[in-house]
């Protein structure tokens, strides 16, 4: 368990190699963790973990850290203007939206709700 500030140690560890290993709270993502940025190879931080991490006698090991990030969310409403004011009237139920990448490839899509609302999460 982590303290208030987010530190943690482990004392009284033997000599030896070992992965340290953290848990994304509920809503998070990895970004970068002390062995390097999303990178797909073995030490990547797709897995929240730091692999490799040798302990040498009397060695202190520090800056062993991860970096997460909150997930985002993008919504709204569907509306349209009937009386042509600029200002959304009447809910759109049923219409698709979709979220695109920088490039223009499809991320997701969802259909607005009964109300004319979307959401994005992640």
């Amino acid at each position: 368990v982590t303290s208030s500030d987010g530190t943690y140690v482990f004392d009284g560890l033997p000599l030896g190699t070992y992965t340290l290993m953290e848990t994304n709270p509920p809503n998070f993502v990895d970004v970068t963790d002390s062995d390097g940025p999303l990178s797909g190879g073995t030490n990547d931080d797709l897995d929240s973990k730091v692999l490799d991490l040798v302990l040498a006698p009397g060695e202190e090991l520090t800056g062993v850290d991860f970096v997460d990030e909150e997930l985002r969310t993008i919504g709204g409403q569907l509306l349209e203007d009937i009386d042509n004011d600029d200002e959304g009237d009447v809910v759109i139920p049923g219409s698709d939206v979709a979220l695109l990448a920088p490039n223009g490839t499809i991320m997701a899509s969802t259909t607005t709700d009964s109300d004319g609302s979307f959401e994005f999460t992640g």
